[in-house]
């Protein structure tokens, strides 16, 4: 029993129960025959009626109310309503010839009229049903409806329509009458095959095709069967073929409702177009029913006309001949449709062979993206290994990267930027138009015109969004100028997107964490790792690209004080505003980090010690003008910093020496009036001496001296430069001016051995104490003479206090008998002296001096000495020696050049 679920509408149980009860009821009249004959014969009149008229509502109402996704069915199912309702007309009038006028039906009468027309609408409605059945397909199925239509088709002929032409008796109408029925039973069965196996690939179609196949089949031979009885006399009312035509419309009537209460959508129904392309397919023994069902119909045939004429006849070799010829038709058919088939399958497994390697080559691009994106943690070497791999994957001709900017602009108010492109660098116009394009949340594929090609071709800008957690960080774009778009490359350029995302996300929290771990937390600048690193990084770059480098050491000026008298949070205030000053003024110049506690440093790449020195200079006086102001006060707290100058290869080629020399010039600095030191060329000749071990020693001697008598560094190191001159005016080889250098810093060293009260009495010595004074070229000279690989530096050390005229000290040597060192250090010694301040006399100007000098030639000085000297310094300006107030100490390069 038919299950009706609670799925089902009222209206749907009511259709098919009615169904149910009247094949029952049917069935019932049939077998148990509870009434006289003549009762039956009205029952089955009318009771047969009815099933037609049921079929026809069910079609109409499928027209009127039901889906119908191609026109030319809705019009198939309208016919098939029609020609139902012409039965029943038919069926109308035959039950009003017997049951009202009491009369048999004459044949043929008006209701066979009515019976007949109802097939050509028939027809026509099965024909419309098959949509839009693919043209191989179609001839596939009408050759495999033609052999199994053959079959019934040659009983028919033998049984029905020769029969009918040869009985007597009868007009020619009436015999072309009778030949109708079979023949369009013929026909409706044939189409029926065609619309049932057309829908063969398709389940929801073939419920609905598959009952109305079969009621109009069962139609087909119930009426073919009737026509046989009555031909040979074996029909009567009440035989077992009654129910065939009832159960056969009432089938038509169900397969229409079953299309109306589930509709197959319309890309669904289109499988009609599909299912014709393959040649066959199915079980064996489906795809041999038709010519199963022909070669029986044809052997039953011939047996029985064997049989009964004990030949076989003429028509039935015809029919069998006509049957072998479609046979034939059909499997040439199907080798020609097999060969296009085969052909089909080569191009398609050729196809599928490209989209596979292409398929493959896209993962292995992705594959290789996905490692290189994620092995790197900046953003910029993701962006950039992401275009080539991009381009790779999707066979691209250029690649386009849009970020989002936090600011919108105005050509795109999205705040979409385009960051990085591509391949379209002599593509301006274009590369606008590109800018503008707004953010997506999805995939995209925009048309683009190539504005340099002649025929302005056009290609297609593939987008996908850059995603990390839902959160979109921007697009990337690839443009193709000769291939399509495909489904594959939808999914490859999303994918890329989400990888790409989430590498840029881990390359920005790997920036910020890197950042956060470099900065300084109290002033936000670089911390003493940081510097260092970066300082290490520009000197590396500075050798290589031989380009300047300078550093700048600077301290804040009393900060304890600050500490102390204002407490330690001002004194972090105060840290914190002269960083932000510091890093507003040194904006461009380089990298500014905090050094130490109150230290900071500045690494300036490509800038000469002289270009430090001028920008160090002019931030000194804009802090100068900066203070500290507490929150709530108008007073302004007075803030200064020293600053201590280095420069790369100058001074030093390795970062921590270089950082050394900045320290030291620093402290120096802070001894000056203008707060700023660089390294001078004698402290450069100081230092390359210092790295003589034997120099060394000396040399800590005379600081030493210096630090019981501050004039003595300063002295000595003025001495070797005024001694420089001479000998270079002289033309003295390289090795005597590094003698002179090295006697010029050591010639004072016998001062060690002088009595602090004497060195730093501020009047005039006795005579007594000056006798002491004199002793210390003897004491050098031992000391110097002590020490192994000095010994050419005796002469300077012993003999610059000697005179030309003979009334020097320690040995009164007059004229050439004194060294040349010591008449050359005499002069140096002596221009010094006088131009040096000290705590007792103000030292003399640079003419005055001068003029000092040329009067005592040819008695205190060696004329020849004094003239070199005079030579030297006529060519050189005051400045060189003295600084002024603000300007750092540093020689320029002039000077340097010279020394």
């Amino acid at each position: 029993m038919l299950n009706l679920s609670k799925d089902w509408t009222a209206a749907q149980k009511v259709v098919v129960k009615g169904a149910i009860a009247y094949v029952a009821i049917f069935l019932f009249m049939l077998i148990v025959h509870p009434c006289s004959a003549k009762t039956y014969k009205a029952f089955s009149d009318i009771f047969q009626t009815i099933a037609p008229f049921f079929a026809s509502a069910c079609c109409l109402t499928y027209v009127w109310r039901g889906f119908h996704p191609i026109a030319a069915r809705r019009i198939g199912w309208l016919l098939i309503g029609v020609a139902c309702a012409s039965y029943g007309v038919g069926g109308v009038l035959w039950s009003y010839l017997e049951l009202v006028r009491k009369i048999d039906a004459p044949f043929p009468s008006s209701a066979d009229y009515a019976y007949l027309l109802c097939y050509p609408f028939l027809i026509v409605g099965v024909i419309l049903l098959f949509g839009s059945i693919h043209i191989i397909g179609r001839l596939r199925q009408m050759l495999d409806g033609a052999i199994a239509a053959s079959g019934f088709g040659i009983l028919s002929w033998h049984f029905l329509i020769q029969q009918s032409l040869k009985q007597t008796g009868i007009t020619l109408w009436a015999k072309a009458l009778g030949a109708a029925y079979p023949l369009f039973d013929i026909a409706v069965l044939f189409c029926a095959i065609i619309l049932f196996s057309s829908t063969s690939s398709n389940p929801g179609l073939r419920r609905s095709i598959g009952v109305l196949t079969l009621g109009v089949s069962m139609i087909a031979f119930t009426d073919s069967i009737w026509g046989y009885q009555v031909l040979v006399n074996s029909y009567h009312t009440g035989s077992w073929i009654d129910p065939g035509w009832a159960y056969g419309f009432t089938l038509i009537g169900l397969g229409a409702m079953f299309a109306h209460w589930w509709p197959v959508p319309a890309a669904s129904q289109e499988a009609l177009a599909g299912s014709g392309r393959s040649s066959g397919g199915g079980s064996p023994i489906k795809v041999l029913i038709p010519y199963l069902v022909a070669v029986l119909s044809f052997v039953f045939v011939a047996l029985h006309d064997f049989q009964t004429e004990k030949a076989v006849g003429v028509s039935t070799l015809a029919t069998g001949f006509g049957l072998m010829l479609l046979v034939i038709v059909r499997q040439m058919f199907t080798l020609l449709e097999n060969t296009h088939l085969t052909h089909q399958l080569r191009s398609f497994n050729d196809d599928l062979e490209r989209i596979v390697t292409k398929r493959t080559q896209q993962m292995t691009a992705l594959h290789q993206l996905t490692k290189a994106v994620n092995t790197s943690l900046k953003a910029g070497e993701v962006m950039q290994v992401a275009e080539q791999h991009t381009l790779r994957a999707l066979n691209g001709d250029a690649i386009l990267v849009w970020l989002m900017d936090e600011e919108a602009s105005k050509e795109n108010p999205s705040g979409l930027r385009l960051v990085r492109w591509s391949g379209l660098e002599e593509r301006p116009e274009l590369l606008e138009t590109l800018r503008s394009l707004p953010l997506r949340a999805q995939f995209e594929a925009v048309t683009v015109m190539d504005d340099r090609a002649k025929s302005f071709r056009s290609g297609t800008c593939l987008r996908a969004p850059l995603c990390w957690r839902e959160r979109c960080l921007g697009m990337i774009g690839v443009i193709r100028w000769s291939e399509g778009v495909s489904p594959t490359d939808a999914a490859m350029l999303e994918s890329i997107g989400l990888e790409v995302g989430s590498a840029l996300e881990n390359a920005r929290m790997y920036g910020a964490a890197l950042e956060a771990a470099d900065r300084d937390p109290m002033t936000g600048l670089l911390n003493h790792r940081a510097i260092h690193q970066r300082l290490h990084v520009e000197v590396e770059s500075a050798e290589q690209d031989q380009t300047p480098l300078s550093i700048v050491m600077m301290d804040l000026n009393n900060f304890k004080l600050f500490n102390d008298t204002y407490g330690h949070p001002i004194g972090d205030q105060i840290l914190k505003s002269v960083a932000e000053s510091l890093a507003v003024a040194c904006e461009g110049f380089g990298y500014l980090g905090r050094y130490g506690g109150d230290e900071f440093l500045l690494v300036a790449p490509n800038t000469t010690v002289r270009q430090a020195v001028e920008m160090t200079d002019m931030l000194r006086e804009r802090m100068l003008h900066e203070g500290f102001q507490r929150i709530g006060e108008e007073r302004t707290i007075p803030v200064s910093l020293s600053y201590g100058v280095a420069g790369f290869p100058e001074d030093s080629k390795t970062r921590h020496e270089l950082v050394a020399i900045a320290d030291a010039n620093l402290y120096a600095a802070k001894h000056t009036d203008s707060g700023i030191m660089a390294t001078s060329d004698k402290q450069r000749s100081l230092r390359a001496l210092s790295r003589e071990s034997s120099f060394e020693v000396l040399d800590a001697m005379v600081t030493a001296v210096d630090n019981k008598d501050r004039y003595t560094r300063r002295h000595s190191e003025d001495v070797t430069e005024y001694a420089l001159w001479i000998s270079e005016e002289l033309g003295l080889s390289e090795e005597t001016l590094r003698v002179v250098r090295i006697g010029g810093l050591l010639h004072d060293v016998g001062k060690i051995g002088i009595p602090d009260e004497i060195l730093r009495k501020p009047g005039r010595l006795t005579p007594e104490e000056y006798e002491v004074l004199k002793r210390h070229p003897r004491i050098g000279a031992l000391m110097v003479g002590a020490v192994p690989g000095m010994e050419v530096v005796l002469d300077a050390v012993n003999s610059h206090h000697e005179r030309w005229d003979g009334q020097g000290y320690p040995d009164a040597l007059a004229g050439e008998a004194a060294p040349l060192l010591g008449r050359i250090m005499a002069v140096a010694d002596a221009f010094s002296a006088m131009t040096t301040d000290r705590p007792y006399r103000k030292g003399l100007e640079w003419e005055a001096a001068l003029k000092e000098i040329r009067a005592n030639s040819g008695t205190q000085f060696d004329p020849a000495m004094a003239n070199a000297f005079l030579r030297a310094a006529a060519k050189r300006v005051p400045q060189v020696l003295r600084p002024t107030n603000g300007a750092a100490e540093i020689l320029p390069a002039e000077s340097a050049n010279k020394a």
